[in-house]
């Protein structure tokens, strides 16, 4: 079987014409833009009052030390003395907070107006003895 030039010209184009089919793809919808909403949000002071905020103060935490003296005293009773002492083995701290009337939570303020508030560690530091040592 010969084919002639038009016979395989006229195949080829009904093949493309038959295998071209062209999609047509759905049109893209545009996204829904919502219109910005503007809250009013209260503006924070610069500085905070300390009469206006709560003071939290975390106690010192202390260890009991007991010290013995025993003294030999021939020929009478040794003589034996007790003595304790508190020692701080973490320091108290001091903060101020503001507490939110809504959902009562508590945020940490430091910016005051009065420069002389004293926040953070507070009182003996580590190591050192609470009061006088008592006997007994």
């Amino acid at each position: 079987m010969r084919l002639s030039i038009k016979t395989i010209a006229i195949l080829t184009a009904s093949t493309a014409a038959l295998s071209a089919c062209h999609v047509i793809p759905k049109p893209v919808e545009a996204p829904v833009v919502q219109a910005p909403v503007a809250v009013q949000v209260p503006t924070a002071p610069l500085c905070y009052e300390v009469s206006a905020l709560q003071r939290v103060e975390i106690p010192a935490d202390t260890k009991t030390v007991v010290g013995i003296s025993y003294i030999d005293n021939e020929p009478y009773e040794p003589l034996e003395q007790r003595t304790s002492q508190d020692i701080i083995i973490k320091q108290a701290e001091v903060f101020y907070v503001i507490i939110d009337p809504q959902t009562g939570n508590q945020t940490e303020i430091t910016n005051f107006c009065d420069a002389t508030v004293e926040i953070g560690p507070v009182g003996p530091g580590l190591g050192e003895t609470m009061g006088a040592p008592t006997t007994g």
